[in-house]
């Protein structure tokens, strides 16, 4: 059997989300159908390069300046399949950083009629796309997944009465995860009743250490090498994301059996089974007020159902991306991409 010759183009190899969830790719079912190569990239060059690819997937952001770079790689690559997967844009990012929204949406527009195919990673981010941009049809959703090592096997969290409700957050030190928010909600709450261990790096670094000086209930522990060893010291999970396109956080959580309170924004809140674990972390007095409602006697149940939940994830991702191989590309021509 002749595997589908696939490439994989990042701008940026640092350990993240998107670096984790090229995991999925090394699953027997899809290694047994296609290869894979994973190209760092400059998509600010105008000349894109030539491969030899029957399957190209992009994993950069789209942006006026790599448009150029786009249309020089369907003209040096006439005969492979063109697909974005889109892990960045969405209604709550749009919404904060983006002042001229016609200047935008045709940008995106021209973007997606350069692909053969469009991806999202969760169905809140699939929504606004389709609505964004008037697509006829929501762009195929597939979620992300990275795996997350021993997270299944540890034993789900035993609050114990007399010891502070123990809260874990982690990612990178930046804007777009709101841990300014959560700091500030930590110094709104008891301090003998919630802690807080914060996992992470990031150009916010000294900004959130310098926040947190004097709260003696948050702790930070630096880049977190170990993902399960780090959630099985906590009882709940806090992801405070003011835009998230999926929340990779907080699918790893749930396979670890924790409880997850998310942010109520674009991909997480479809994550939870119930609307309960979904706060408004707009502000440190609701999140403050959303922790203080946790119930600790909940939690054991609360991260078995959330465990249950993720039972049959690996293997649906797998089927989402065959189908995707399986499925017949669109033509699209350069002139098409320059008539848009």
């Amino acid at each position: 059997m002749t595997k589908l010759r696939t490439v994989h183009l990042l701008d940026d190899l640092s350990f993240g989300g998107v670096t984790r969830g090229l995991a999925v790719f090394a699953e027997p079912e899809l290694a047994a159908v296609m290869t894979g190569q994973v190209v760092e990239i400059d998509p600010a060059q105008r000349i894109a390069p030539r491969f030899d690819a029957d399957l190209i997937l992009m994993h950069f952001t789209p942006r006026w300046n790599a448009l150029p770079f786009l249309a020089s790689l369907r003209l040096r690559n006439p005969g492979a399949r063109i697909v974005h997967v889109e892990h960045s844009y969405t209604r709550a990012w749009t919404a904060l950083h983006v002042p001229n929204l016609s200047r935008f949406r045709t940008m995106l527009r021209l973007w997606r009629k350069g692909c053969d195919e469009l991806v999202a990673v969760s169905h809140g981010q699939a929504a606004w796309l389709q609505d964004f941009l008037g697509l006829a049809v929501a762009p195929r959703v597939i979620e992300p997944w990275g795996g997350c090592q021993g997270c299944r096997e540890l034993p789900l969290p035993t609050p114990r009465k007399g010891r502070p409700l123990r809260l874990a957050a982690y990612g990178r030190f930046a804007e777009q995860k709101g841990f300014d928010i959560l700091i500030a909600a930590m110094s709104l709450l008891p301090s003998q009743d919630y802690e807080l261990d914060l996992g992470g790096f990031g150009p916010w670094d000294d900004r959130l250490r310098d926040q947190a000086a004097g709260l003696s209930n948050v702790r930070f522990f630096g880049r977190v090498g170990d993902v399960a060893a780090f959630l099985d010291a906590c009882d709940v999970v806090v992801v405070p994301s003011r835009w998230e396109a999926f929340g990779q956080v907080v699918a790893e959580a749930k396979m670890a059996g924790r409880p997850v309170l998310v942010a109520d924004v674009d991909g997480m809140p479809e994550q939870m089974i119930t609307p309960d674990w979904i706060a408004d972390c707009s502000s440190p007095e609701g999140l403050a007020a959303a922790i203080a409602r946790i119930d600790a006697s909940d939690l054991v149940a609360v991260g078995a159902r959330n465990r249950a939940a993720m039972a049959d994830v690996r293997r649906e991702r797998v089927a989402a991306w065959l189908d995707l191989i399986q499925a017949k590309a669109v033509a699209v021509s350069f002139p098409q991409v320059l008539a848009a």
